[in-house]
């Protein structure tokens, strides 16, 4: 058996079909010789099983290589599907946190406004309470004074002064 490929014996088998003589008053009947012809076509169909095996190998590879390809494939979209909905309620985490820290910045900002007007207010009271004891004391000291001078014969004029 001649160890030609079928697709060169294919295209032998052409070539002599095409070089065979035209028949008279026909376009497309050709002379060929017929041994020749069934001669090619007993090497392609020896070859054939050989190459068929190969041809169903490469197709079962084929399509065992594509139903792994798909299944990998699946798997990572469904790994993206996963991380992406990772970083979605990551995300909703991220922003819930950071809404809760504004809020609580506004709360402790809101909170030191209220105890910085609540201590001025407490010291403003203690300064009336230190003034009007003040005044207290400082009408008594008058009243302690005048009540010398009266005491004495009434000779001052209230003012400390002799």
């Amino acid at each position: 058996m001649n160890t030609m490929t079928i697709s060169r014996l294919l295209d032998r088998l052409e070539e002599t079909i095409n070089n065979g003589k035209k028949q008279m008053f026909s376009s497309n009947m050709r002379l060929v010789d017929a041994n020749t012809c069934l001669g090619m076509l007993q090497q392609i169909r020896g070859q054939l099983p050989n190459e068929l095996a190969e041809a169903t190998l490469i197709l079962r590879d084929c399509d065992s290589i594509k139903a792994e390809a798909e299944k990998e494939a699946q798997a990572i979209i469904e790994e993206a599907k996963q991380d992406a909905m990772r970083l979605v309620a990551e995300s909703e985490i991220i922003q819930e946190a950071q809404r809760q820290a504004s809020e609580l910045v506004n709360n402790a900002g809101i909170y030191a406004d209220n105890l910085v007007e609540q201590s001025f207010e407490q010291v403003n009271s203690l300064y009336l309470d230190v003034e009007n004891s003040m005044r207290d004391m400082l009408n008594k000291v008058y009243a302690k004074r005048n009540s010398l001078y009266v005491a004495d014969g009434g000779e001052g004029d209230g003012d400390g002064e002799n």
